[in-house]
């Protein structure tokens, strides 16, 4: 982005501190636990819900994968027609790059406990670059490490990582709102130059998680409004956000997020939206104690996935920023005017984002009102069905408008009044969310659960054999530990463990694998399972007196492998 006012080697310092504030915060809350790739205990034992199973499952499948186009498809997924790990949120750019150097890992690889600390040192880095826009010398420096400690310390980013680690990179959009202040200022300065990070953070957002696209997109659309209304040339303009849809497009078309599969949209846009008291309602999966002083507050039992709560620090200083521009309002008429001339695109699609976010059905708490929308725009916004998540640029902006206030509350009163004020906000937020730090960091102390991955009986399971094969519905809490199992013995299976679409060869798999064995018939390069008891023993009638054959019991899940050729 072009030079507005910082020279490179400052914001690369200011840069650098965040990201150290961010690592920092990372390693307070989590510890060093999850950064031993060869231990994959804590994802066996789960985190809040099951999700990290199947983001870890389509890695360590996808990585025994056939080389194919799309980069991101796995055929060792809902085999033998296979999947993209786009479905599994595996975060497909990482999986692709650590795939190429799969004849150098070990058995065991999990990298989910370095992305999340790579997360929070990039979101410390994007914070400490936000806040200290403009800023030379020790307060530059000093905001910096504030505005990192601050941004890092997001409950919303907390609330993600490890739950759900492809959507702990709320960097992206981050970034793509640094991005767009700068561009912003430097047009207004009669500088033209290429925004050439929004192109990078699209392509880069839609093979890390889809959902972080329309953010990153939101950033590019308000820079080529500010491209037509301010440097002139609506074509340009045009042209401009062109690019950026380009680059999602051939982004999505290489890891097969776009074009893959016609079930991108899945019902139930509106159960999953942002309950109107989110952003101080300390409530979240798991029932962590998110908040030192306010109470959780009612909300519908989807809305989990709408946690938008800004912790008290940032409560505070937002407060407070609305008190100073409510004031200014009264006072200073001329200079809200030009602020809203200067943030009307912003706002615009801020206010757009919010109401995506509630969705048609707005609730307070347990109180609300439902709007009927026509079924093309439901399909549509099917798309993006967890719909809460799009309030995460708003809450960014919530901080910074916080920030900016402050700065400009106390111009001309020296750099310590500013730091003194800040360091305040961050020591409310730390406190805030200390309890919550505690009760993660604590997770990772647990002693690794005894699975049916990690079962003494399925340890040679890879030896003689090509596929675990499925003869029926699985339990949904073996899905995807079944899928790891798979995985780590090297096999492909027809279990489906991505999130949308249907894979009709992985059903017929299903039904064929059942038909054989109730015949008496079997694969010899097959491991077949089930969770269901009565089957198996059905299993061991067809079968009696034949060799060459072992049954047994691992989890609740029921197996019959035949002896390794």
């Amino acid at each position: 982005m072009p030079n507005t006012g910082q020279k490179f080697s400052t914001r690369l310092a200011i840069a650098l501190i965040g990201a150290m504030a961010g690592t920092a915060v990372f390693l307070l809350v989590y510890g060093t636990a999850t950064l031993h790739p060869t231990w994959d205990g804590w994802i066996l034992n789960g985190y809040d819900e099951w999700d990290v199973q199947q983001h870890y499952a389509g890695w360590v499948l996808f990585r025994n994968s056939h080389w194919a186009f799309p980069l991101g498809l796995a055929d060792t997924i809902a085999a033998p027609d296979g999947t993209v790990i786009t479905y599994t949120d595996s975060l497909p750019w990482v999986s692709i790059g650590f795939k190429l150097l799969r004849g150098l890992l070990p058995s065991t690889f999990q990298f989910f406990g370095w992305y999340t600390l790579v997360c929070f040192a990039f979101q410390g880095a994007a914070g400490a670059l936000l806040c200290a826009r403009g800023l030379r010398g020790k307060t530059g420096l000093a905001v910096a490490g504030l505005g990192g400690l601050l941004f890092a310390c997001m409950p919303t980013l907390w609330e993600r990582a490890f739950r759900h680690v492809a959507l702990a990179s709320h960097f992206l959009y981050l970034f793509a709102l640094y991005g767009y202040l700068e561009y912003r200022q430097a047009l207004r300065r009669g500088q033209k130059q290429l925004p050439w990070l929004f192109p990078l953070l699209a392509f880069a957002a839609v093979g890390i998680h889809p959902y972080f696209l329309p953010l990153v997109m939101i950033c590019a659309l308000c820079a080529a409004i500010d491209r037509g209304r301010i440097g002139g040339g609506w074509g340009a303009a045009a042209l401009q956000f062109g690019a950026s849809l380009a680059a999602a497009l051939a982004g999505g078309l290489l890891c097969g997020a776009i074009g893959f599969s016609d079930g991108t949209s899945r019902a139930g846009y509106g159960d999953f939206s942002m309950n109107l008291n989110a952003i101080f309602n300390p409530s979240s999966r798991g029932g962590y104690t998110w908040s030192r002083l306010l109470p959780v507050l009612p909300q519908q039992s989807g809305q989990y996935d709408g946690f938008n709560y800004l912790g008290l620090g940032v409560l505070l200083l937002v407060g407070l920023a609305l008190l100073r521009v409510a004031f200014t309002t009264i006072t200073r008429r001329k200079k809200v005017a030009d602020w809203w001339r200067r943030n009307g695109p912003l706002f615009g699609c801020c206010l757009f984002l919010t109401l995506f976010a509630a969705s048609n059905k707005l609730y307070w708490g347990n109180a609300g009102l439902q709007f009927p929308l026509p079924s093309w725009l439901t399909e549509l916004c099917g798309i993006f069905r967890s719909s809460g998540r799009m309030f995460y640029l708003v809450g960014a902006c919530m901080v910074l408008f916080g920030v900016y206030t402050l700065r400009s509350a106390l111009t001309g009163r020296g750099g310590v009044w500013l730091c003194a004020a800040l360091a305040l906000v961050v020591a409310v937020q730390g406190w805030d969310l200390s309890a919550v730090a505690a009760q993660k960091r604590a997770i990772f102390a647990a002693e690794t659960n005894a699975t049916v991955v990690n079962d003494e009986q399925t340890a040679q399971l890879g030896v003689g054999h090509t596929q675990l094969l499925a003869t029926g519905e699985i339990r949904e809490d073996r899905l995807r530990l079944l899928a790891i199992l798979a995985g780590k013995q090297g096999l492909s299976t027809n279990l489906d463990i991505s999130v949308s679409g249907s894979h009709p060869g992985a059903e017929a798999s299903v039904r064929e694998a059942a038909s054989q064995l109730e015949n008496g018939s079997y694969d010899p390069t097959a491991v077949y399972v089930t969770t269901d008891g009565q089957q198996w023993e059905t299993w061991q009638q067809v079968f009696a007196g034949q060799d060459g054959l072992t049954f047994f019991v691992a989890d609740s899940c029921y197996f019959m492998v035949p002896a390794a050729g």
